[in-house]
């Protein structure tokens, strides 16, 4: 999938801090990148005249890193797809769409039941809420369902992950590079979720090889989310008392479902292939 030698999967299982700050680098240098540039953008003045100025503003500063790390990743060698091809491939990519979706509405459903704890240790949450929500919707869709979840992809699992899993077993990039993802949100809510998103969105790079799998599966997870929120598209969602843990229940399941799916579909396929 990648241009780094052993990215089938290190066996090294030594933790060394060298080894971790070589994976890591690509995230931080993109989280100094994209708030160098929205401070620019902010001290420019640019978008001062504009309504939504700050998610203007955030909507800038990751497409430029977008800009930035495609082309690094250009000279890396690093693909969006892998070469090889089947039939079961496209099939299992939507099933593990649909597994990400459920887990984004499960996370949304179990975030709503400890409110109140949330709202008192972590208004950084709502900090990034007032910042992303209640704007244009179109604007709304393009940075944060887009551009953002298409360069945390090649951030975060073309990079990061994969130059753990060149020193490190599987179950271990995954976690370092999900975990990594979380902490760089830097607010306790979006922390959890975007680690349990994280963990799942580097099991499909593992299973289909492609980043296109996995930034399709955050895509639409935004997506649901944005929709859920600023518009009533999906009223059916907004679930309380008994039901809202009966809706809980139901997405687990779903979720399961579909990711077990689609790992059935890509080992049928690698099974085939051999």
């Amino acid at each position: 999938m990648t241009g780094y030698k052993g990215s089938a999967g290190g066996v090294n299982k030594r933790y060394t801090w060298k080894g971790l700050l070589y994976a890591a680098a690509p995230a931080l240098l993109y989280t100094a990148l994209s708030n160098a540039v929205y401070s620019l953008c902010a001290w420019s003045g640019l978008f001062a005249s504009k309504s939504a100025s700050r998610l203007w503003m955030q909507a800038v500063s990751v497409l430029v890193c977008l800009l930035v790390f495609g082309w690094y990743a250009y000279r890396a060698g690093i693909r969006l797809k892998s070469r090889k091809k089947g039939i079961y491939r496209y099939p299992a990519s939507f099933c593990y769409v649909m597994a990400v979706v459920m887990c984004g509405i499960v996370n949304n459903y179990l975030f709503s039941m400890i409110l109140s704890f949330v709202r008192n240790r972590s208004s950084g949450y709502w900090e990034v809420v007032q910042v992303f929500y209640n704007h244009d919707l179109g604007l709304e869709i393009l940075t944060l369902c887009v551009v953002g979840p298409l360069a945390e992809e090649l951030v975060y699992r073309g990079f990061v992950y994969q130059r753990l899993r060149a020193q490190y077993r599987e179950a271990v990039a995954a976690a370092l590079s999900a975990l990594l993802f979380g902490i760089l949100h830097l607010n306790l809510v979006q922390c959890v979720y975007a680690f349990v998103l994280g963990i799942l969105l580097a099991h499909i790079v593992y299973q289909t090889g492609s980043l296109l799998a996995a930034a399709a599966a955050h895509m639409a997870a935004n997506l649901v989310s944005v929709l859920w929120t600023e518009t009533d598209w999906l009223e059916v969602l907004n679930q309380s008392g008994s039901r809202l843990y009966a809706a809980t229940a139901l997405c687990l399941v779903l979720m399961g479902i579909f990711l077990s799916y689609g790992n059935r579909m890509m080992l049928r396929e690698r099974q085939e292939r051999k």
